[in-house]
């Protein structure tokens, strides 16, 4: 029993430990400074270049779509930390990063939505325009 409730015990501590681990990390990391305004720009153009990316790609399906937008987000949104620790000493910038992360969160639900809901009604109505209305 005592190598049961040692083994459970261990357990419990390590999963606690990587949980506080992960919160509280972001806050001991340093970056180094960027320009933040500069940052912001490039995140926002990522996300339009994103959404262009995945939009040819609506027809493969959801999957193959959120990858091409995910992967058109790099190598910006790989530095998106370091652009909130640098946007964090002025309040009108930090606000305009939290809007910008929300327009690409809004961005990702849109490519999901054009997938499963527009990309066939698109196809149906290129099959009754082909059937029904050019004759």
């Amino acid at each position: 029993m005592i190598g049961y409730y040692v083994v459970v015990a261990a357990f419990i501590l390590l999963a606690a430990g990587n949980v506080t681990w992960q919160v509280w990390a972001p806050y001991f990391r340093s970056y180094p400074r960027v320009d933040c305004r500069a940052g912001l720009r490039d995140l926002t153009r990522a996300i339009e270049r994103a959404r262009q990316e995945a939009g040819s790609f609506s027809e493969s399906g959801e999957d193959a779509a959120l990858a091409h937008f995910r992967s058109g987000l790099s190598p910006d949104w790989d530095r998106h930390d370091e652009v909130a620790a640098s946007c964090q000493s002025d309040h009108d910038l930090a606000v305009a990063l939290d809007v910008i992360e929300r327009l690409r969160y809004a961005e990702e639900r849109a490519v999901r939505r054009e997938v499963s809901e527009l990309a066939p009604l698109r196809r149906r109505v290129g099959q009754i325009w082909a059937n029904q209305l050019e004759r």
